[in-house]
């Protein structure tokens, strides 16, 4: 089924969904499909997050599946529905984009969004473009109603990157390592609480 953004659609009984990502490559312009496990609309910690630099939640139910380069570059997550801690109310799918300053994901969009079956049959996809400065952006989530996982079409993009998303779902990002301590000037060393000069 071809979902417009804003659609949904419940899965039909299935263990398993591959959501894959695809788009044309383009010279000096990367992207990364990436998972996060939401409890409550905001993950628990880092763990919930997947992606090529942690490629599996902490009980490998949600797992980074590889990124494939050819004619159309493919990345894809894995998803054991029926082992997904039931904590988790939602799964989102975001792209986000690895290129220079200035770059957008509209420079590589058209992005189709594919979820499968067990049996590698296609059970809904959406194609997220209409994008403009985004640099990332939640393609679609899958989440559960009623005892059962639906898809949803989202397309929601993000200026500021993998970085903006990650702050609206909880994720802990580390821009910039902490500064180093400052030394001690030992011509003026410090004075111990108490003691006077």
């Amino acid at each position: 089924m071809q979902l417009t953004k804003g659609a949904n659609t419940a899965l039909p009984p299935t263990r398993s969904v591959t959501v894959t990502c695809t788009w044309t490559p383009r010279p000096e312009l990367e992207a990364d499909l990436s998972a996060l496990l939401l409890v409550d609309g905001k993950v628990r910690g880092d763990a919930d997050f997947v992606f090529y630099n942690q490629p599996a939640s902490a009980d490998r139910r949600v797992v980074h599946a590889g990124k494939r380069a050819g004619a159309q570059v493919t990345d894809r997550v894995a998803v054991e529905l029926d082992g997904v801690d039931p904590a988790v109310q939602t799964l989102a799918f975001a792209v986000g984009l690895d290129a220079a300053p200035g770059r957008t994901l509209a420079d590589l969009a058209p992005f189709r969004v594919a979820v499968t079956g067990d049996g590698g049959a296609e059970l809904a996809s959406f194609v997220m473009d209409g994008l403009a400065a985004e640099t990332a952006a939640v393609a679609v989530e899958l989440y559960r109603r009623d005892a059962r996982w639906k898809v949803r079409a989202v397309g929601q993009g993000y200026h500021d990157g993998l970085a903006g998303l990650a702050r609206d779902f909880g994720v802990d990002i580390d821009d910039e390592p902490p500064p180093p301590p400052q030394g001690v000037d030992w011509r003026r060393p410090p004075v111990p609480a108490g003691y006077e000069l």
